[in-house]
């Protein structure tokens, strides 16, 4: 009988001490009939925030006089980018080259190409 009343009281304090941590407001007190704005923009038409893109220019190289140096250049530019911001493309473009040493100078290495984005 001890052990059955002591459970019971422990499953009651544990009742009240969950209602006290989280207490329901009474739907009947609640004067703000208004929606609390979104945190994020669910119509498609809306612009989200847009960040200002630019051009991009990356260099690299390294080496010693005997076994000759490298060099390396990327560059990424923004072409495009939808009204609302969610879709850009960008072209890009990299230079590298193997410059001395015992081989010497190596023939320089072009590239050129694009990246589509898509913002979720």
């Amino acid at each position: 009988m001890h052990f059955t009343a002591s459970l019971l009281f422990i499953g009651l304090a544990c009742a009240f001490s969950s209602a006290w941590a989280y207490p329901y407001p009474d739907p009947r007190e609640i004067v703000n009939l208004q929606p609390e704005p979104l945190a994020y923009a669910p119509n498609f038409d809306v612009p989200l925030h847009r960040v200002r893109r630019q051009f991009q220019l990356n260099g690299g190289g390294g080496g010693s006089p005997k076994q000759g140096f490298d060099l390396s250049l990327n560059g990424r530019a923004p072409v495009w980018q939808s009204p609302n911001g969610r879709h850009s493309f960008d072209a890009t473009g990299s230079y590298a080259q193997h410059l001395g040493g015992p081989y010497g100078n190596s023939r320089p290495q072009w590239g050129a190409g694009g990246v589509y984005t898509f913002r979720f």
